[in-house]
């Protein structure tokens, strides 16, 4: 497995090998021109400096000793100075013409000089042979001028000098072309030492592009594959931020892109494993409170509190005899049908569904599903919506139950209570609920079987109508001692939300305000005549028909002086 740094350096020393390959390669052909402009140095060079001293040499030796010769009387010491420079001269052609020799065969043989350059060195050999052969018997007219310019003879010294003459054009134009064609040879060199040069900085140039290139190629297949690896892990990032789980990164390396995405496709997994979770026991468990399971930790787990809430109760009025003239399938249809119905609207208004007991459902409201105190109004309000969705389900009843006849009569009573309940994971290692437990959950369910001995359908208690007063509708009914209970608590039937009461039922809880009143004063007429105006308004009200009936009861066994005005139930 190679890591991103090391395919980073690795390409890294890719890229400075090409550069080093390039400065070789330049480096060599450089020394190429370099050897060539030696050779100009060191042969062409001076082989021109010798041509040309060998042109002024013998022009000067010329032109000497014919001056010499036409001075008549000569001057003895002019005389002797020019005899000293024609010796000298004599032999500086000598040398020159042996240098040259060397030069050429040197120069011919070097290997720096291309085969066009020996081939011109060979002819100018050849030229210069024969201007060296053309020299002995111009340097023997010179000796002879001079031999007569020694022995006083002016007159045989004009003479022999005269015939300089059959030397100017032969000579001279002989060392002009040799002149020429070494200037040419030197021309050439330099122009084609000049293209050289300029075809290793080309070469050099391309190779330098060459190597940038294929480093940038190599960089950018790098930066391509890391761009690809991070736009696909972008892409699945925010999948999964718009809640898709069935993503999966490609996995096309081992280095540290790859794990990443390994990793990335791991915490995929993860998650659509925590969801299904969700999932499966969101049917089972409020999602909420499987959420707060799955993401917390292990203390989280098995962690329990105590907090305010609100508990609710319901069930079926007689839905053991209902499901007696039922069969199984159509009582199951007909409790999820309607458990469908009524745990939505627990759901919607921030409640818990805790669990479902046959036909009843316990739900609870609290913190931090609800702000604050506004679980107490959040469960009325859910308990109000559930029982319009039951009035919709009632009309749905025929159709889910099979039947255009005897259709049962589906009523759902309800109780509330609020206080301080213990919340979290109850149960043993094996097996274990997420619940709430306390007196309010007692208080909860007697105060739903308290509807039967009033006839209503949701009963709170007092602290569910402190805490929600603004947000609802109540009557109170009255001072009750549920079954296993001593204490009274002053109970209430909710009506409706905030606002929402007909004029008739705002007068029938006003006449049932002033006969409840009446009947905790004993004041047993006035009280019957109250419940009689409620029941004139509404002839099915439960509560005033329920109190009417205790009132006449009471007025026939009257209680004792030290009556309280708590009516006790035995039963659930």
């Amino acid at each position: 497995m190679h890591s991103i740094r090391v395919k980073i350096l690795a390409v890294t020393t890719a890229l400075l090998a090409l550069f080093a390959a390039a400065t070789g390669i330049a480096t060599y052909l450089l020394d190429e021109v370099v050897d060539e402009i030696d050779a100009i140095a060191e042969e062409h060079v001076p082989l021109v400096a010798r041509i040309a001293s060998i042109d002024v040499l013998t022009y000067e030796l010329e032109l000497n000793l014919r001056r010499a010769a036409e001075n008549d009387p000569p001057d003895a010491e002019r005389r002797e100075m020019l005899l000293a420079r024609a010796a000298s001269v004599a032999a500086g052609l000598r040398r020159d013409f042996a240098e040259a020799g060397r030069i050429l065969a040197r120069g011919i043989a070097d290997p720096r000089n291309d085969v066009a350059d020996r081939i011109a060195l060979s002819r100018i050999e050849g030229s210069v042979a024969l201007l060296e052969r053309r020299l002995a018997p111009f340097l023997a007219l010179a000796e002879q001028v001079v031999a007569a310019l020694r022995g006083g003879d002016m007159a045989l010294a004009r003479a022999h000098a005269a015939g300089f003459r059959l030397f100017e054009d032969a000579f001279d134009q002989d060392i002009a072309a040799v002149r020429a064609a070494v200037d040419e040879l030197i021309a050439g060199s330099v122009r084609e030492t000049e293209a050289h040069q300029l075809r290793v900085l080309a070469l050099n140039g391309g190779l330098f592009a060459a190597a940038t290139l294929l480093g940038l190629v190599l960089f950018a297949m790098l930066a391509a594959r890391l761009q690809r690896s991070f736009a696909a892990l972008l892409a699945g990032t925010r999948a999964v931020e718009g809640g898709r789980l069935d993503v999966a990164v490609p996995v096309e390396s081992r280095d540290e892109i790859g794990q990443l995405a390994r990793a990335f496709n791991h915490m995929v997994r993860q998650l659509r494993d925590k969801e299904q979770i969700r999932d499966t026991f969101g049917k089972y468990l409020d999602p909420r409170i499987v959420a707060r399971l799955v993401e917390g930790s292990a203390g989280d787990a098995t962690l329990s509190e105590r907090k305010p809430a609100t508990v609710f109760f319901s069930d079926i009025k007689g839905f053991s005899g209902m499901s007696e003239s039922l069969t199984a399938s159509a009582m199951v249809h007909l409790l999820n049908s309607y458990f469908a119905a009524v745990t939505g609207e627990i759901r919607a208004r921030n409640g818990i569904i805790d669990k479902f007991i046959g036909d009843a459902v316990m739900a609870f409201w609290t913190t931090p599903f609800s702000d604050g105190d506004a679980h107490a109004s959040d469960a009325c309000l859910a308990a109000l919506a559930q029982q319009r969705a039951i009035e919709a389900f009632r009309a749905e009843l025929p159709q889910i139950l099979g039947l255009r006849r005897n259709v049962p009569d589906f009523v759902v009573r309800m109780g509330l209570a609020s206080g301080e309940v213990v919340m979290g994971t109850i149960g043993s290692n094996i097996t274990r609920s997420y619940t709430v437990i306390g007196d309010i959950v007692n208080s909860a369910s007697r105060l739903e079987g308290a509807n039967k001995a009033y006839g209503t359908s949701i009963v709170i208690d007092e602290t569910t109508c402190r805490l929600a007063a603004q947000a609802i509708e109540v009557r109170e009914l009255d001072l009750l001692a549920v079954a296993g209970k001593s204490e009274p608590i002053r109970v209430y039937e909710l009506l409706g939300e905030a606002g929402s009461l007909a004029p008739d039922m705002m007068a029938l809880t006003e006449a049932f305000a002033a006969g409840l009143a009446a009947y905790r004063r004993q004041d047993w007429d006035l009280a019957a005549a109250r419940f009689d105006e409620c029941l004139a308004i509404r002839p099915d009200d439960g509560p005033a028909r329920a109190f009417r009936e205790r009132t006449d009861l009471l007025r026939a066994t009257p209680p004792g002086p030290d009556w309280d005005g708590v009516w006790r139930l035995s039963a659930k």
